[in-house]
């Protein structure tokens, strides 16, 4: 007796199938217009978790006395041992979060002391978020403050411990803050002209109605993408940025695969294109293998970068798992319900390109 391959037991798996991707179509709009709806609202109170490429920031030094160079009744500290270090991080991070902001990085650095003449002190170096409701002059006020209490928590009389660092509305800084958001707006640019010649070629290369399945599907699956990130917190950087153009460019991957299957099984006859909803989920059938090997192999790899990677890149990683999910449950069940909406089938096969 032959031996049936896996391939051919996963297709009679699917041709014997009774799930019926446009019917499920409605639970899965609904579930991504949920989530939607509850990104734009977190948005609209917290806004996105912006990471370093966009936050307003300010950076702080502070003496760790791991020299024991201060001879006041103050503890030492020494950065190089892990307790130690995780003694003096929740000192100085309890001074910030009673200032209203938090840590956005640490760095081991070292710091000259005027009024003791030491120089190469072992220190850190704080990054921490700006309140961006704040002005500039509201923002230094704050920081001093800020200083104040590092000083405080860690019981130093000496100005020279704790030196506050240029904040970011500082020219140096804004320059590269405005080169940012530069990039930012180029990438909108190029995301929407994009969309706009997919569009035109779907409309050319099949029929005129599939410019709104088009312009409805990315719009929604990078809707759902930015919605997620907010929801999830991961932090809104130039690297985020590029993970939604990621999603825009498989969305329009996504929406090739389907028409070229939808054209093919519509002029063979196997499927009657008259029939909006029988094309949509037999095209579904056809497509889930492709499918399923081609973002099975994207989720390990998504997950592979996030278990491998530094603590930056895994929230990149995390973001392109993310983006991952969003089009391939776009590809399968929310791409066939928006083509059966709006599909309006030709009398002439048209032959543009």
């Amino acid at each position: 007796m032959k031996k049936t391959s896996f391939n051919q037991r996963f297709d009679n798996v699917i041709s014997q199938s009774k799930f019926d991707f446009y019917k499920s179509f409605k639970y899965f709009i609904l579930s991504t217009l949920i989530l939607i709806i509850a990104g734009i609202f977190i948005f609209s109170f917290l806004g996105f978790n912006l990471g370093n490429d966009f936050a307003s920031l300010s950076s702080i030094k502070v003496y760790t006395n791991s020299e024991n160079y201060i001879q006041d009744t103050i503890n030492s500290y020494d950065i190089d041992d892990s307790e130690d270090y995780n003694k003096v991080i929740n000192l100085i991070s309890n001074a910030l979060s009673k200032n209203g902001t938090q840590i956005e990085s640490v760095e081991k650095t070292t710091i000259d002391l005027k009024n003791e003449n030491i120089k190469d002190a072992k220190a850190l170096e704080i990054i921490y978020y700006n309140d961006s409701s704040l002005t500039k002059e509201e923002q230094t006020n704050l920081n001093s403050e800020i200083k104040t209490a590092i000083m405080q928590a860690l019981g130093y009389q000496n100005e020279d411990a704790v030196l506050l660092e240029e904040a970011v509305s500082e020219p140096s800084i804004l320059e590269n803050y405005n080169q940012n958001l530069t990039i930012v707006y180029s990438c909108i640019i190029a995301i929407v002209v994009a969309i706009v010649f997919t569009i035109i070629y779907l409309a050319c290369r099949y029929e005129k109605t599939a410019f709104v399945t088009a312009f409805i599907t990315i719009v929604h699956d990078i809707l759902l993408m930015l919605a997620l990130v907010a929801i999830t917190r991961i932090p809104f950087n130039l690297s985020t940025l590029a993970v939604v153009g990621f999603t825009m460019f498989m969305s329009v991957i996504n929406l090739l695969v389907f028409y070229s299957k939808s054209k093919e099984m519509t002029s063979s006859g196997a499927v009657d294109q008259s029939k909006a909803n029988c094309v949509a989920n037999e095209v579904s059938k056809s497509n889930i293998k492709l499918n399923l090997y081609l973002y099975a192999i994207l989720f390990v790899l998504s997950i592979i970068l996030i278990a491998f990677s530094t603590a930056v890149m895994r929230y990149t990683a995390l973001a392109l798992l993310i983006s991952v999910i969003v089009n391939f449950v776009s590809a399968q069940f929310i791409l066939p319900g928006f083509y059966a909406i709006v599909y309006k089938p030709i009398k002439k096969n048209r032959k543009f390109i």
